[in-house]
Formats: structure tokens, C-alpha cells, sequence
């Protein structure tokens, strides 16, 4: 796979996340609907976060958001755990923006680097920047799947 088709795929999932939250407002980014472990805000803030440590702890790039983020949107944190008012999802919305051409501009040309540590899921080794980027597209889309189904799920409890 060659470094501008990687870069493109990232492009196009993170716009199809993106495009998704077009239609979701506030309220209803909070909704937990029975069956669900957590939020629209949060699998939002949640693929932020992962993104920005898969790049800190693996291409060893700085990490470039708060760590408010990180207690707000890493494993195993809850909504019903916040202790500080959320960001928006304009917020939200902004940092996808922004995260994508850090990526495209801090990875773009590092994919067949070797990564700082090797990422092991399943078994399966992940020793380059480029293999755990690609992976890490599958987080993102699994998580915009889980924003599809809580939606559905919201829209269908008040009809």
C-alpha cells in the first residue's frame, strides 16, 4: 500500500466520522440508550484520544490533546463518571479537523518507520507506523458504527 493510498483512507474515514455529527445535536449526544455502555460524545472524544496516543506512543510524537481528554475519553471512563462539563461537539468536531492533517503532516512520511514499540492485538504484530495507522482505522470506523447505532437507537425510542 503505498503512502498517498493510506493517507487518502484516512481522509475518507475520518470525513465519513465527521459527516456523521453533522446531524447530531447536543442533547442528543448524551443520550445513553439501554443496551449502550456510553455516549455519541463519548465515542467521539474516544476515537480522538486513541488516534492521539497511537501517535504519541508509537510514532513518538508529542501528544496533542489535554489530558482532560484523556479523563474524559480514555478506557474504561464513563459519562456518568465527568466531573468537568464535556466539549462540545463543535469542539469535537474542530479537533477531528485538525487531527487529520497533523496525521497526514506528522505520519505522512514516517509509514514504513519502524514504531517505537510493536502494537500486538489478536496475536497479530504491528511493528510499522503505517500498520498501526491502517489499524487504527478500524477503531475509528468501529466506533462511527457505534455513533450510527446509538442514533438509530435514540430515534427509535421516541417514535
Amino acid at each position: 500500500m503505498t503512502k498517498d493510498i493510506v493517507l487518502r483512507q484516512v481522509e475518507v474515514v475520518r470525513v465519513i466520522t465527521i459527516q456523521k455529527l453533522e446531524y447530531i445535536t447536543e442533547d442528543v449526544a448524551d443520550i445513553m440508550p439501554k443496551g449502550f455502555n456510553n455516549t455519541i460524545r463519548w465515542n467521539v472524544g474516544h476515537i480522538l484520544i486513541v488516534q492521539d496516543q497511537l501517535a504519541s506512543n508509537f510514532a513518538g510524537l508529542t501528544q496533542q490533546l489535554s489530558q482532560e481528554f484523556v479523563t474524559l475519553f480514555g478506557n474504561r471512563t464513563k459519562p456518568s463518571e465527568w466531573q468537568v462539563e464535556p466539549p462540545t461537539l463543535q469542539t469535537l468536531t474542530y479537533e477531528l479537523k485538525k487531527q487529520t492533517a497533523y496525521i497526514k503532516e506528522s505520519l505522512g512520511n514516517r509509514l514504513q518507520e519502524k514504531s517505537k514499540k510493536t502494537y500486538v492485538r489478536l496475536g497479530f504484530r504491528m511493528e510499522t507506523i503505517g500498520e498501526i495507522l491502517t489499524f487504527s482505522l478500524h477503531h475509528e470506523g468501529m466506533h462511527t458504527g457505534v455513533i450510527y447505532a446509538i442514533q438509530r437507537a435514540i430515534e427509535s425510542s421516541n417514535n
